[in-house]
Parts: C-alpha cells; structure tokens; sequence
C-alpha cells in the first residue's frame, strides 16, 4: 500500500532463510570459525537474497565489543602534534574495523566527566591518551579498569598498559651540547608562551632537561635564562586571550625584551616549540639580532612551520607514534601482550639555517 514502509530485514530473518541459529549467522557473517563451510556459504547466500547488512552495532552486540576507541586530548585537535598523532592512530585502527573517537579535554572537568561515565557505558574498547600526564586519583582509577589505557608522549606511565613516547630529557641534552660546542656561552630557555592546556603535557620535563644539561655542561646560573609560560591562557573574563595564536604572538615581544635586557645576554637560545620558535625569530630580527651569526636558536618538534625559516630542531614523529600507539591498543585488545609494553621513540637533531658558531 502507499507510503507503508517495508520492515527492516533482521537477523533473525536471515536465520529463518538459512535454517540455521542466529548466533550461527552471526559467526558466519563475522569470518570466525567453527562454521561449516556449507553452512558459512548457506548464511551468505541468504543474506545476499534478503540484501541484510551485518552492522557494526550487531556485531558488536554478539562480540561483547563496541568497536570504538577514544582517543583524549589536551586543549585542541588541530595544533601540529595532536592532528598528526590522531592521523597515525586513525590509520591503523581504522583499517581493522574500528571507529575512532577524538575528545577535547579543555578542563579538569572534562577529562573527570569521561572517566566518571566510562565504566557504565562501556563503549569503548580502549583509550589512548595524548601528552598529559594524569594525577594520582585518576591513575588509581585506571587501574580499576579492564579496557586497555596507551599512552602517547605522556610523561610517566603509570596508569598506563603500554605506551609509546620520546626521551624529551635526552634531546634536551644534544640541544645543550650543540651550544656549547658553538661557542655559547649564555644560554637561554623560552617555554611555550601562552599555556592553553591546564594539564601537565609531555613538554613540561623539557625545562627541566635542559637545566640539568646545561648543569653538565658547565654553565653557571648567572648564564642560564629561563623564560616560563604566562599563566593559563582563557582565564575567565579574558577574552583577548582566547585567540591562541594572537595571545602568543603578543607575549613574544615581551620575551624578546627579557631576552634583550638579561643582564648575561644570551646567544644560544632553545624554544619549546617550533611555531613559538619561529615567531620568536621573526621578532629577533626586526629588533637586529644577526641569526645565527651572533644568536643560535633552537626549535623542537619538526613542525612543517619551521621548514619555511629553515630552523634548526629536533624533530619526532607524531605520526609514527600515533601508529605505534593503536598497535598497542590492537594487541591489548586482542588479549595479547606487545612486543614492548613502553617504549621510547627516537628524535633527531637537524642542524639547519638558525645555528652556527658564534663569531667574535
């Protein structure tokens, strides 16, 4: 009759049709085994003839899995480091069936409300967590948990099943020896600016990394300047600072003025990030520092921003350790151990255009 819709084939009529049991449909129409080849070639036929689509949902009623991973981040999706790690996680899980689910975390809150909701809906498989290090309570509360955690670049790894990350401490340490090498001998460290996350991220041990280098090395503290991130950015009420970008290219003429006005003026300087590097640079130079004849300086990241200035940095990638991660996620949710539960990926230092011995 006119506009009486048409049932929904279901399960359940593909059973009928193929004379067999539903839950034999359904290991049929999932590749598992123990289904009879005949009986594997009767349930395909009938469900070609009745046109059902074996869904994701379905299957994941009849495996106990909800084929869904989350993946939490810190402060945004789209920053350099945060859309690559995702591309490489999306990568490998999505080839297996999974969907992959990315969540903000702009507040303490956000990330309380995801791990007070977990454990109820039970609809994810694993969670992969980037850069943040988490506070003990909620370490404690992973523990509870019997879905896989990874980490990716997360400062410790406690609370975490497996976890893939880079030796930020150590790159610090070929950061400072190639300084020092160069002739420099008045350092500087410029942390990132404007902090928009309130977690502890992964570029936090740089700092002190770099002090214990430069310890090693032989500076004293009157030729070590460390310039820390202003306080949080988007405090309530401030709305000039919701503009990432624009808040931290506002404070790098304040860096460059501390950097101006040490009373040791340092002319090797190492910045946490590339991006916050090459803004530091560009202001460098319109006040007429000489890069890299009179001041080396320094990016970390690799980020595609510093291929334009030619800068040197060290360089990881985010990419390879979003892959690294989902592998884990995948043997863990298969109820296999990795190769290597934690590992530490390798960086590079790339000499480029910003460095060179400093001349008299």
């Amino acid at each position: 009759m006119p506009g009486q819709q048409t049932a929904r084939t279901t399960i359940a009529d593909v059973a009928k049709e193929a004379g067999v049991s539903v839950s034999t449909v359904s290991r049929a129409l999932r590749g598992l085994d123990k289904v009879n080849p005949d009986t594997r070639a009767r349930v395909e036929e009938a469900a070609e003839k009745l046109r059902f689509t074996f869904s994701k949902t379905a299957s994941s009623l009849a495996s106990g899995k909800s084929m869904r991973v989350a993946v939490l981040l810190p402060n945004e999706i789209n920053s350099w480091f945060n859309a690559n790690t995702f591309e490489g996680v999306y990568e490998v899980l999505s080839t297996e069936g999974y969907d992959v689910v990315p969540y903000v975390m702009w507040e303490e809150t956000d990330l309380n409300r995801f791990f007070h909701t977990l454990p109820g809906t039970q609809n994810f498989d694993a969670v992969i967590i980037v850069s943040f290090i988490l506070d003990e309570r909620q370490r404690e509360f992973l523990d509870t948990l019997t879905i896989p955690m990874v980490g990716v670049n997360v400062p410790s790894t406690e609370g975490f099943d497996a976890s893939i990350r880079i030796d930020d401490e150590a790159a610090m340490h070929g950061i400072v020896r190639l300084l020092r090498s160069l002739g420099h001998e008045s350092i500087a460290y410029v942390e990132q600016p404007v902090q928009p996350s309130p977690f502890t991220c992964s570029d936090a041990v740089r700092m002190g990394g770099f002090l214990d280098a430069a310890e090693q090395e032989g500076y004293d503290e009157e030729h070590i300047l460390t310039i820390p991130s202003l306080s949080r950015l988007g405090d309530e009420g401030d709305e000039e600072a919701q503009e990432s970008v624009g808040g931290e290219a506002a404070a790098i003429s304040g860096i460059a003025a501390q950097l101006v006005g040490a009373m040791s003026r340092p002319t090797g300087i190492c910045v946490e990030n590339d991006r916050c590097a090459v803004l530091l640079l560009k202001e460098l130079r319109r006040l007429g520092w000489r890069i890299p004849e009179e001041v080396s300086l320094v990016g970390f990241d690799g980020d595609n921003v510093g291929d334009v200035v030619d800068l040197t940095t060290v360089r990881q990638n985010p990419v390879q350790l979003g892959r690294a991660a989902a592998g884990k996620a995948l043997a863990l949710m298969r109820g296999d151990e990795p190769d290597e539960a934690h590992t530490v990926a390798p960086t590079s230092l790339l000499m480029r255009a910003t460095t060179a011995r400093l001349t008299a």
